[in-house]
């Protein structure tokens, strides 16, 4: 891989990039502890009361220690706890700026390897999407680099993109709901983020074999919840079984004819029952390479790519419509690669 023209290589932008990543997330969640209520006091809560993860009276003990408000359920499968954990054992002091900077800088690794130059990929860091998912210690700059990483070696070491996918998947399951559909023929892989998720829950049960049903009665709360709260999910849109069926069906759709990132993260939308614009941090590098090569990607993919990295998805209608996108940019390529009259033939297009 040659370095680009002006700059050190590859290797040593990503290095940096990385160190600098480690830095900024670092020092901007010290600056928010006591400000606001981000998601990884709830995850730092429930890895610290182990045995009692899914009591709301925990999180609500916190909150109130901070003088925070709302209600903030924990809903992650007991297989978060392994991760969750080791944070859990640090002060919250220490433990959240920790967790941030390493999500952060392990994001934008994974992220460097979609993008050209290099060093753009730090304009990420700026972008709602991944700003705010940093800032509120959110589970999805974790998952995103697992499905980028994955992604980038899933031909190369399809045991290794497996065991990142089964990793993803035992942190945020709804992220990687439709894996199998988009990985579908790549039995390696499969097998290994079958083998991991096994792996996962079996160590899970370290905290407890009562938190498994204890996960399951939380998520029916939660369910409970999920109308009320702020969501992107197009079947946000309308209320009733039909309508939900009909996006649930735009998702596997999406999955199954791309076959790609773009059709995991954006079926997912679909699919899941709740999602927030920052699980969509995945698809960022994908949505700034299509920027920055506009002309090769085309104006479609361009827009599509600004919309999500302005942080224009932020509504049930608007993610309808980046899934509708997304299910409209095969026919276009197709209709941009389609000859115009006098192609190929030593005659403009237009020519008498």
């Amino acid at each position: 891989m040659r370095p680009t023209a002006g700059f050190p290589s590859d290797n040593l932008q990503r290095a940096a990039l990385t160190a600098a990543a480690f830095v900024a997330g670092y020092a901007l969640s010290a600056w928010r502890i006591g400000h606001g209520a981000p998601d990884f006091y709830v995850f730092w809560t429930a890895g610290r009361h182990w045995r009692t993860p899914y009591d709301p009276s925990v999180v609500a003990h916190l909150l109130a220690q901070l003088r925070l408000h709302g209600v903030w359920p924990f809903a992650y499968p007991p297989t978060f706890l392994l991760v969750a954990w080791p944070f859990a054992q640090l002060p919250l002091r220490l433990a959240y700026p920790l967790w941030t900077g390493l999500e952060m800088s392990l994001f934008l690794l994974a992220a460097s390897y979609f993008v050209r130059p290099v060093w753009t990929t730090a304009l990420l860091a700026l972008t709602p999407v991944v700003f705010f998912a940093a800032m509120l210690g959110q589970t999805s700059l974790l998952t995103g680099a697992a499905m980028l990483a994955a992604w980038r070696f899933r031909d190369a070491r399809p045991a290794l993109a497996g065991v990142l996918l089964g990793v993803a998947a035992c942190i945020k399951p709804q992220a990687l709901i439709l894996a199998p559909v988009v990985f579908w023929g790549r039995w390696r892989l499969l097998g290994c983020m079958a083998v991991t998720g096994v792996v996962m829950a079996l160590a899970s049960l370290g905290f407890g074999w009562r938190r498994w049903p204890e996960w399951l009665h939380a998520m029916t709360a939660f369910q409970a919840l999920v109308p009320m709260t702020d969501r992107i999910n197009p079947s946000a849109l309308m209320p009733g079984i039909g309508w939900s069926f009909a996006v649930g069906a735009l998702g596997l759709w999406l999955a199954a004819s791309s076959r790609d990132l773009v059709g995991l993260v954006a079926g997912a939308l679909c699919v899941a029952p709740y999602a927030h614009a920052y699980d969509l941090a995945a698809l960022t590098p994908l949505a700034l390479g299509w920027l920055i090569e506009w002309r090769r990607a085309g104006w479609a993919r361009a827009l599509t790519g600004g919309a999500l990295l302005s942080g224009l998805i932020a509504t049930p209608l608007a993610a309808l419509g980046l899934c509708a996108a997304v299910a409209a940019l095969p026919a276009m390529e197709r209709w941009r690669r389609v000859p115009r009259p006098g192609a190929g033939l030593g005659v403009e297009a237009g020519t008498p």
